[in-house]
């Protein structure tokens, strides 16, 4: 914000809005598909082959509609196939969890590289000529402490 001219603050501000809440959409759009991606065939490679198709449907569509169906087994006398699925359910979604996170981690520091690159290290300074549409900046405003 401390190049744009002030007349043009709101704006500036407004872009800058747009674009966080545009990049904080998308991030979530994004990570949550490589998630679910990574979980759902995580989980199909580690569900027991003779599991019932309804069971494992279930399953599928989210970790804690499996951990619920594993609950449900375990209650209805089937331990080894309840324990199957809660650490098959379990291990799909810390896979998918922490590739996900590694993802959002490659676009921060891509962001942040960017950043160093490409924005200028300082704002423009006072003792810059101002164009037609452009106040000089004030200087910053100092506070005093009073006792």
């Amino acid at each position: 914000m401390g190049v744009v001219p002030k007349a043009q603050a709101g704006v500036g501000s407004a872009v800058n809005d747009a674009t966080r809440l545009l990049g904080g959409t998308l991030g979530v759009a994004v990570i949550g598909s490589v998630y679910a991606s990574l979980y759902t065939t995580r989980l199909t490679s580690a569900l027991p082959a003779r599991l019932p198709a309804g069971i494992a449907q279930s399953a599928h569509a989210s970790v804690g509609a499996a951990l619920a169906v594993a609950g449900r087994l375990a209650h209805a006398g089937h331990p080894a196939l309840a324990s199957a699925i809660h650490d098959a359910a379990s291990a799909a979604f810390f896979h998918g969890f922490h590739a996900a996170n590694f993802v959002s981690a490659g676009v921060a520091a891509a962001g942040a590289l960017m950043a160093l690159a490409l924005l200028p290290a300082y704002p423009t300074s006072a003792s810059e000529p101002a164009g037609p549409d452009r106040e000089p900046m004030a200087a910053p405003a100092t506070a005093t402490l009073s006792a």
